[in-house]
């Protein structure tokens, strides 16, 4: 079971001068360098896959050449880079985003659920209703 921290006497007990200090320290360095991805690999050879790109080789082929060089890559991870350096990207590419619906015009629309409408003026039981 997790306890409250009283802010009140933190902020009695801090010792602001390190916390300071320890703060113009991480100012001095950079900060830790996160893990690389494959595009990070690949950013120094990204001209000439694209070339190739360019040339007819699919990613899937590429990706082949690259695996046996030992740079595993998906195919759809280095399509995916492609793309995004061939649109102009000089980085990572993106995550892909999630896929929209193929829902066309007319499923948009509100079915009209078939109902007593279309038995005319007959009565629940079937049998007909007469009106004057």
């Amino acid at each position: 079971m997790s306890t409250t921290i009283d802010y009140t006497k933190l902020a009695a007990t801090l010792d602001y001068a390190a916390v300071e200090k320890k703060l113009e320290q991480l100012t001095q360095r950079d900060p830790p360098r996160k893990r690389k991805t494959v595009a990070d690999v690949l950013k120094p050879l990204r001209q000439r896959l694209l070339d190739l790109h360019s040339k007819g080789w699919s990613a899937g082929q590429l990706a082949d050449e690259l695996k046996t060089a030992g740079v595993m890559v998906s195919p759809a991870r280095l399509r995916e880079c492609l793309n995004y350096w061939a649109a102009g990207g000089d980085g990572a590419a993106r995550s892909r985003s999630p896929r929209r619906s193929k829902r066309t015009e007319a499923n948009r629309q509100p079915t009209i659920a078939a109902g007593h409408s279309e038995r005319g003026n007959e009565s629940q039981t079937g049998q007909r209703v007469t009106t004057r």
